[in-house]
């Protein structure tokens, strides 16, 4: 009885930390979206107090940053469900294969969970496992290592090079980034930090081009 009490207990709290991270990311998505979606009145405000209080050069390099960023983001949203659609898929067919239940329930759960970077496949696992685990401990232990196994290949290749892609980071800037990002503030450094960093290497390297131009320019 005492074993059975603190597996629900435990079961409780993992349900419960996943529930409040998901609901944490989706509200953090929702305001993406919403600034994205209100962008030009955004600017438009934006650049108006600009003139106003900044030189026109300012002005002018402050609109080229927020461009950049609302691209990088937009993009970045884009490939985080291109991902997701992926590996949700992988899950689908591969629980279907070897004829484990909730094939439709765990893939989509998956697959939304997904969207959270890096993390955000585990929330799905553990629902997943416990799920199975109440059917069949034997298949459970089987999803598990199906689950290690996909997501060896979701992190290591699929990830990188869609999201990555999808920004114009490497694959080790995209994981680096991901892995600082979660390190400083949990999920939400996650979310931000990769299209951040993409935002500041574009940065710098348009800097780097300009003091290259005036050095030849010079000699």
């Amino acid at each position: 009885v005492n074993l059975l009490l603190k597996g629900a207990a435990f079961s409780t709290t993992v349900i419960g930390t996943v529930y409040q991270n998901v609901l944490s990311f989706f509200f953090t998505v929702m305001f993406t979206i919403y600034f994205l979606s209100s962008k030009e009145r955004l600017r438009s405000q934006v650049k108006n107090l600009m003139r106003a209080y900044l030189k026109p050069r300012w002005v002018e390099k402050a609109l080229s940053v927020a461009d950049l960023s609302q691209r990088t983001f937009s993009s970045f949203i884009t490939g985080q469900c291109l991902e997701a659609c992926i590996l949700g898929g992988m899950f689908f067919v591969t629980m279907t294969l070897l004829g484990m239940p909730y094939v439709l329930l765990i893939s989509v759960f998956i697959a939304v969970t997904a969207l959270i970077p890096v993390i955000g496949a585990w929330m799905g696992c553990i629902v997943g496992a416990i799920l199975i685990l109440v059917n069949d401990p034997l298949q459970a232990l089987g999803f598990v290592a199906l689950f290690l196994v996909l997501q060896q290949i979701e992190g290591n290749l699929i990830y990188p090079r869609v999201v990555g892609k999808s920004v114009g980071l490497s694959p080790l800037y995209t994981l680096v980034a991901a892995m600082i990002g979660g390190k400083l503030f949990g999920i939400i450094g996650i979310i931000f930090f990769i299209p951040l960093t993409a935002v500041i290497l574009e940065l710098v390297k348009e800097d780097a081009c300009r003091r290259l131009r005036a050095k030849e320019e010079r000699q």
